[in-house]
């Protein structure tokens, strides 16, 4: 490399001139320029992907359907599962998530997520229960000290 396309691109102590940030194309720079290069031609590939598709490929049908109908994510899910007021109501609501997931009424992804919740909603209710077993503990310890609450 001569030392003037070395000056097209870089200062004299070697750092990236002003516009020129070096390196590799940026991944968004390349997605950015195929989506221009899709823009100009998407009719002919969706008229294309419709033909194959309606000869019986069942890959461009995929194709086509993960375009019109993603992929669910992040959507609400509805689980028949009891109301969890106690420690004891776990049980039979981890059971309806873990049915509901191999029943396939759910993603496993989304049953993990659900799992999550009633992970939290356990926590909380520990955390509460030893709260007031505390408050009580040291109501008595005052009643028995003669003490007033």
């Amino acid at each position: 490399m001569s030392d003037d396309s070395f000056a097209d691109f870089r200062h004299s102590d070697g750092r990236f001139a002003k516009g020129n940030r070096g390196g590799r194309p940026r991944a968004r720079d390349r997605i950015v320029a195929l989506d221009e290069r899709v823009a100009e031609v998407g009719d002919d590939l969706i008229e294309a992907a419709l033909k194959v598709a309606k000869d019986g490929n069942v890959r461009a049908i995929e194709m086509l359907l993960d375009r019109i109908w993603p992929v669910r994510r992040g959507r609400p899910v509805e689980i028949e599962a009891p109301e969890i007021r106690s420690v004891p109501d776990l049980v039979p609501a981890t059971a309806a998530v873990a049915n509901a997931v191999l029943n396939g009424a759910i993603t496993p992804r989304e049953g993990a997520a659900a799992m999550r919740v009633i992970e939290a909603h356990r926590s909380m209710i520990v955390t509460v229960d030893l709260a007031q077993r505390m408050t009580a503990l040291e109501e008595e310890g005052a009643r028995m000290r003669g003490e007033k609450p």
